[in-house]
């Protein structure tokens, strides 16, 4: 499968490969005078409109400039495409235009300035979003998946809204987290999830509340050349995000709206039709019954109608029909899902003042009755230059709402029960209509009753404004001066139905939570950029300062008069509790760049951060960085090459950067209040402080080359090597201090690893265009300390051991089907301290095979990128990704549904992977699966390690534009029709039933969605 996988993306990638030219456009201007400033056109993209300080006159798309005489050059600015200066010519000027796209992508936004890729030293990489605005999904992380080298998305759910966890260049940090930072505009906001509540393991993503159409582009910092400039937040690699701000011209109307649906992106646990599952657990119990003897080893039931008549009063009600005929679970819980957006935006201005502003509205249904979401959206940008100074007012505003199923393993979790406890033998109704109550393997909770009549809801506000203030002091030395303010408050809600399941022992359950977060940050920076001569020299100095404050009420309620009744008022019993949290941090950073001749460039920066979340004596951190480039393919030598290889820079960088524990007083010992003695209020200690808790540092080495190979493809390689410090670990203390451990600044981790992106341009003419994005990413991870005291920790399935990656799993060694016995057999494993080997004698009995660290079957894959092509063929756009992943497993913990036929299959569902066809059945039989019989047992085990490995459609988008001949009638500039898909196809192993972009132990999480959209977008 891996090979085919190589196979497919190579052929994406290379097939096609043609002549390439620049993509152009062409503007047609006639000259009558002209004058001795240098005039300036500014244009749409459609360049249909010039206003220009001349006189200006469009006839047919023939413009006619009026302009003083002494004029001798024409600088024409086009949105979209590269500024252009040429000779004013007499008479007609045929101009061509390039396509800014390429621009951007040579441009890296760190959130500290603007630097051009050819003087950047680091690693780094700047994606528009132009080719992601379709792509139907609320969750802006996974817009990612596949885009960037290096950077790993896996899905926690695919209810909508609900976060997923990112990871750049490996895991990072343990006990202080492993999230990269998420910037916007500048300046850090905080990205935790907005859910306290956990029944809904995806929780809800405060990323979620960005509309993604309002993002400019996202630049992806992965070494510490960059990231040194955010010091202690910036371990785990920075995600900037640059929204869209207004440009001079004419004002332009966008509207924009989709429809579509949604269903499982993969074939989620198939489970076997009613027929097969009595045919199957009939067989079970007649072989069961059959060989079943007494103590003296006669036969229980010596003959065939015996052993019938048992089989059927045993499994009889298992297997019955009910009243309504065989369930379909399925259609009764899951549904097809739903989705619709509308978006709306203006931007516009002159010289001076320019803007943006937006709306959206996007509502998305789960294929769970009980998920939902819907958002509400605004932004506003606005930017005015007087003179020396520049003003700048952001607002981002968001409101939204999230319902949620319950997931893993609550019966009230409808994917738990399609896929485990539910049988085709149980109905939801009784026949007089009612619910019914009696779901043995459901713990007798109506699954449909729990997700209708009980529910879990929460209404994220956000608000994000900022202002900044730039002065030009000369012409070289800037200050700038930023506030902002990212406000967010999570109202979450849940009622559990006294009438059955979760509520009925209480007379109902209701409960509340009120997160409020707000994040106050100021940035006082002077920017200084100055040239002489070959030399170029800018510096940034910048002090800032960070306030968090986070209040939580929780209240709760029992016992209710009433099911209709939920709000506390009505509860016979109530209690509350409240939690206040603040952190504060100052930080001071000095960053300065060298360049000569465009050739040799050198970078360095410092930073220190004071945080209140460690002790006094440890609360500052130094963080610094340093780098250097050199633009080979500038020199002499490399002049003879160009035709072959250009482009070329080598870039190195070194530094460090740190991470913040976790909590917010981890340093501190707390007492706890609200104990009772002797009937008395009381207090008790509750946490042991750590003193001497510091920063994990974080020391990251890259080395990088960049070229181009017949100035048609561009390819990007970068080794790093990574190195945790002072890694945060509880480490093991004496139990009379009353506590088990203690986080301790004990451990060292280290993230090696290589990633190649290659940058293709197949075809590019006036009429048609290919372009081809390929990356790849290999990351190892290596735990070289653990607690200065122990070398290897085992928390059951998982084994963490120095000198081998931190997360690896800890089985017994499967060894397929005894032929004689049809029994699950083992290696026994069980390690000779003489002969340092592994015993290999195989067992049938899972408790004699000693579980062993799995080295061949590894957490983390070896290898994930994507492939991403842009095709453009006159009206007509195509764009699509597709994601893999190579070389990872993921442990299939279903742990009821894999017991080869143990009792307990009475009330639950079988899974497909049971054909009876492969079932071991008699002596001499070699099959693929055990004995499907009730005596079976369970054992944790490399036969229920899946791969991973997988190459899916990521999403899908073609599109049609309009002639201007067509949208001219109708007076719009811009009238485009599309289609969009999003987790489209996946090629997977057969054996894998769950999401393959999941990690680690996986039981009954949301799947993620197949979404297909169609839309329209009109411009004005």
């Amino acid at each position: 499968m891996r090979r085919a996988l190589f196979f497919l993306l190579a052929l994406f990638l290379f097939a096609g490969v043609g002549w390439s030219q620049k993509k152009t456009i062409t503007v047609t201007g006639v000259i009558i005078s002209s004058a001795d400033k240098e005039p300036v056109i500014a244009a749409s993209v459609s360049c249909v409109e010039f206003p220009t300080t001349g006189t200006l006159t469009d006839v047919n798309g023939r413009f006619t400039l009026k302009l003083p005489d002494a004029a001798k050059n024409l600088t024409i600015s086009c949105i979209g495409f590269n500024k252009l200066k040429l000779p004013i010519a007499s008479g007609e000027m045929k101009i061509t235009l390039q396509a800014e796209e390429q621009v951007i992508k040579d441009v890296v936004i760190t959130g500290y300035g603007n630097t051009r890729k050819s003087a950047f030293a680091g690693s780094a990489t700047t994606i528009s979003t132009k080719n992601m605005k379709d792509v139907p999904t609320t969750s802006l992380e996974d817009k990612l998946t596949g885009a960037i080298a290096g950077v790993a998305v896996n899905s926690n759910s695919g209810q909508p809204g609900s976060i997923a966890t990112v990871r750049i260049r490996g895991l990072g940090s343990i006990n202080a987290g492993s999230d990269p930072l998420y910037v916007i505009d500048g300046v850090p906001v905080n990205n935790s999830s907005a859910s306290i509540f956990e029944y809904a393991k995806g929780g809800m993503s405060p990323l979620s509340t960005i509309n993604s159409n309002d993002i400019e582009n996202i630049t992806v910092i992965k070494d510490a050349g960059a990231a040194a400039l955010y010091g202690s937040r910036a371990a785990n690699g920075v995600v900037v995000i640059t929204t869209k701000s207004g440009r001079a011209g004419k004002t332009h109307y966008n509207f924009k709206a989709d429809w579509g649906s949604s269903d499982m992106a993969i074939d989620y646990r198939p489970t076997l039709s009613a027929e097969k599952r009595n045919e199957l657990i009939r067989h079970g119990y007649t072989k069961y019954y059959s060989e079943l003897r007494d103590q003296a080893g006669q036969l229980l039931y010596p003959n065939a109608t015996d052993v019938a008549t048992q089989v059927e009063k045993t499994i009889g009600t298992a297997i019955a029909k009910p009243w309504s005929g065989y369930t379909d679970w399925r259609k009764i819980l899951l549904r097809n899902g739903a989705s619709q957006n509308y978006e709306f935006s203006v931007s516009g201005g002159g010289e001076k003042t320019k803007f943006y502003t937006s709306m959206s509205y996007a509502d998305q249904k789960g294929i769970s009755l009980a998920s939902d979401f819907n958002r509400l959206t605004g932004s506003f940008n606005v930017s005015h230059t007087d003179r020396r100074l520049e003003l700048k007012a952001r607002m981002l505003f968001a409101k939204t709402k999230q319902h949620t199923s319950s997931e893993g393993g609550a019966y009230a979790n409808p994917i738990f029960g399609v896929s485990a406890t539910l049988t085709p033998s149980n109905y939801p109704f009784k026949e007089d209509g009612s619910y019914n109550n009696s779901f043995s393997g459901n713990n007798n909770i109506n699954p449909l009753f729990a997700t209708t009549q009980n529910f879990s809801e929460t209404q994220l506000t956000r608000v994000y404004p900022s202002l900044e203030a730039t002065f030009t002091v000369f012409p070289w030395l800037k200050l700038r001066q930023n506030v902002s303010y990212d406000y967010t408050n999570s109202q979450e809600a849940v009622w559990w139905d006294p009438r059955q399941g979760d509520g009925e022992a209480a007379n109902g359950v209701f409960q509340r939570s009120n997160l409020e977060r707000a994040t106050l940050t100021t940035q006082s920076q002077l920017y200084a950029n100055h040239d002489f001569g070959k030399h170029h020299l800018s510096g940034v100095a910048s002090f800032e300062s960070e306030a968090f404050d986070q209040l939580n009420i929780y209240i709760w309620g029992t016992d209710f008069p009433s099911y209709l009744k939920y709000e506390l008022g009505n509860a016979g019993n109530s209690s509350g509790s409240t939690d206040v949290d603040k952190t504060r941090m100052l930080s001071f950073l000095v960053k300065g760049d060298y360049a000569y001749d465009d050739r040799y460039i050198l970078g360095a920066s410092a930073r220190w951060d004071g945080s209140s979340r460690l002790a006094p004596a440890h609360r500052w951190g130094l963080f610094w960085s340093l780098s250097g480039s050199w633009n080979i393919g500038k020199e002499k030598f490399m002049k003879s090459l160009e035709p072959i290889l250009s482009d070329t820079r080598l870039r190195l960088s070194y530094g460090a950067n740190g991470t913040l524990p976790y909590g917010y007083y981890s340093h501190l010992s707390l007492y706890s209040f609200g104990y009772n003695y002797n009937g008395g209020t009381g207090a008790s200690e509750s946490a042991l402080g750590s003193p001497n808790l510091s920063w994990e540092k974080n020391k990251a080495f890259n080395l990088g080359l960049d070229f181009r190979l017949f100035n048609r493809v561009g390819v990007t390689f970068d080794y790093y090597n990574r190195l945790t410090t002072d890694l945060l670990l509880y480490k093991s203390i004496s139990g009379t201090t009353g506590f088990s451990s203690e986080l301790q600044n004990v451990g060292s981790m280290r993230n090696t690893g290589f990633e190649v992106e290659l940058r293709s341009t197949n075809i590019s003419t006036d009429k048609f265009s290919w372009s081809t994005t390929f990356s790849l990413g290999h990351n190892k991870n290596t735990l070289l300390r653990y607690d200065g005291v122990q070398t290897v920790r085992i928390n059951d399935t998982w084994i963490h051991e120095v000198d081998h990656p931190y997360n690896a799993y800890y089985l017994a060694e499967y060894a397929g089907v005894d032929p004689n016995t049809g029994k699950a057999q083992y290696y026994s494993n069980k390690y000779d301290e003489v002969k340092k080997t592994y015993d290999r004698t195989l067992v049938t009995d899972g408790s004699k095979a000693h579980r062993r660290r799995i080295d061949d079957k590894p957490f983390d894959p070896t290898f994930t990128g994507g492939l991403i092509n842009n095709i453009t063929w006159g009206p007509v756009d195509i764009n699509f990704t597709l994601s893999y992943s190579l070389g990872g497993y993921l442990y299939d913990s279903a742990i009821a549904l894999y017991k080869d036929g143990n009792e307990e299959v009475l009330n639950l569902a079988i899974p497909k992977y049971y054909d009876i066809n492969k079932i071991w059945k008699q002596v001499g039989d070699k099959t693929e699966l055990p004995s499907f019989e009730p005596t079976n047992t369970y054992t944790y085990s490399t036969r229920f390690l899946r791969p991973t490995d997988h190459l899916r459609l990521k999403n899908f988008t073609i599109g049609f534009t309009a002639p201007k001949r067509w949208t001219e009638k109708i007076g719009v500039n811009t009238l485009r029709l599309y289609a969009a898909g999003n987790n489209l196809l996946t090629w997977k192993d057969k054996m894998l039933v769950v999401d393959p972009e999941q990690r680690g132990f996986v039981a009954y999480g949301t799947p993620p969605l197949r979404t297909v959209t169609f839309g329209l977008q009109v411009g004005i």
